[in-house]
């Protein structure tokens, strides 16, 4: 397991440059000054202004003669991008506006950088503030991880012993610096996030916040059974006869997902069902244990779904209490499952809210990732439908990316038999 402080040490860092097969360009030599020396002056006379010219590691402040404000900008710009379906967007070819906005940047600090690169430190490849916006966010995909990890750790190296400047922009800088190094070292190890999904046949993405995962709740991750299944259940009412609604007469639409986590299935699909019909005739709950509920309320908030899905507390062992509260039992018409198995208690759990829940009429979506250690399970969960009367009418496999590569999954609809 990586560690972060196994990087750093007493010592100077050396950062070795990437190689760039480019032809007409030399590997960049600083004097111990605050100058280029005089061949690099010269090659740069000869360089272009063309803005596809590429930066490398190199190119960066120096961590030695830049100020805490150059510095503090650069790992700003250096934040990852916006997260969409477990991958980062490309920011090229944005605005300077818009990447100020979207990493909440201030114009003062990027002047300080600019002047940095236009006077101080003169590089044509990064004097103007389209050169800078555009550029310096793009090597974290051009460039290795262990580079900019070094580049970190000689930042940190610097400013962790911040006496003699300016204790704000310090405190700035060096939270700024924690949350770079953390993303280096996997899902696990990163702070709070928003993850974009978009999903085929639905209008607008959905934005889910994720907080860290300091505190191994599983149920604060967004995993890669939701998007398959939130895929699925979109397409099934993006396909579905415009009578749908029609066909119930007057009778409410309930739809229950269990162990919603961050939501993103329950909430995909009372996205679509407002894109088509609006908010009427539906009743939608998204559920999971209290202290998942608390994001999945702040989730079903940033979707500007409040009006008609609510987020509560449904615990597997003890469902009375919600029943209690809102008098479901074998109401709900539909019922979303994702990834519901990571213990051997889980597919007996699963099975009693399938029965205690479903509607006579009603349909089930289970989708489940086809982990190696769980394949008992799985097979204990297809027996108990099967002596619970249930039936499964639907089978697909398919593969997903989650955060941590390729994975496996099986659908599964399930109706009463």
């Amino acid at each position: 397991m990586f560690d972060p402080l196994d990087l750093y040490s007493p010592d100077d860092i050396q950062i070795v440059p990437v190689q760039f097969n480019l032809v007409g360009r030399e590997q960049k030599k600083h004097t111990s000054g605050r100058q280029h020396d005089e061949s690099l002056a010269n090659e740069d006379e000869k360089e272009s202004d063309d803005d596809d010219s590429v930066i490398d590691n190199l190119d960066l402040p120096s961590v030695k003669y830049a100020s805490p404000e150059v510095i503090l900008c650069t790992l700003i710009l250096l934040r990852p991008d916006r997260q969409v379906n477990f991958n980062q967007e490309t920011e090229k070819n944005k605005s300077v506006l818009e990447v100020c906005k979207s990493r909440g940047l201030q114009p003062d600090l990027l002047k300080k950088l600019l002047s940095w690169y236009a006077d101080e430190w003169p590089n044509k490849r990064l004097n103007s503030l389209e050169k800078i916006c555009n550029k310096i966010p793009m090597l974290r995909h051009m460039i290795s991880k262990e580079l900019l990890l070094g580049y970190y750790t000689s930042v940190l190296k610097k400013y962790n012993n911040n006496s003699g400047f300016d204790n704000e922009t310090i405190q700035k800088l060096l939270k700024e610096l924690s949350s770079r190094i953390s993303e280096n070292c996997g899902r696990t190890a990163q702070p709070s996030t928003i993850r974009y999904f978009e999903l085929r046949n639905l209008r607008n993405a959905i934005p889910l916040y994720e907080p860290s995962l300091t505190a191994d709740n599983l149920g604060w991750k967004t995993w890669g059974s939701s998007l398959i299944l939130s895929q699925l259940v979109v397409d099934r009412l993006h396909t579905a006869d415009m009578d749908f609604v029609a066909n119930r007469g007057t009778k409410r639409i309930k739809v229950l997902e269990l162990g919603s986590g961050t939501g993103l299935v329950g909430l995909s699909w009372a996205s679509k069902w407002k894109e088509l019909y609006g908010i009427d005739n539906t009743e939608i709950f998204v559920t999971d244990l209290p202290d998942i509920v608390t994001n999945l309320k702040k989730n079903v908030s940033l979707n500007n779904l409040q009006d008609f899905v609510q987020a509560e507390i449904l615990d597997w062992t003890n469902p009375q209490s919600f029943i209690d509260r809102f008098g479901y039992e074998n109401e709900f018409d539909i019922i979303l499952i994702a990834d519901p198995i990571y213990s051997p208690q889980h597919p007996e759990w699963v099975v009693n809210m399938i029965s205690r829940f479903l509607a006579p009429s009603g349909t089930c979506h289970l989708e489940i990732p086809l982990r190696a250690k769980y394949a008992k399970e799985r097979e204990l969960l297809r027996l108990l439908l099967q002596d619970n009367d249930l039936m499964v009418v639907k089978e697909e496999y398919s593969e997903g990316i989650d955060d941590w590569g390729v994975v496996e999954y099986l659908y599964r609809q399930i109706i009463r038999n």
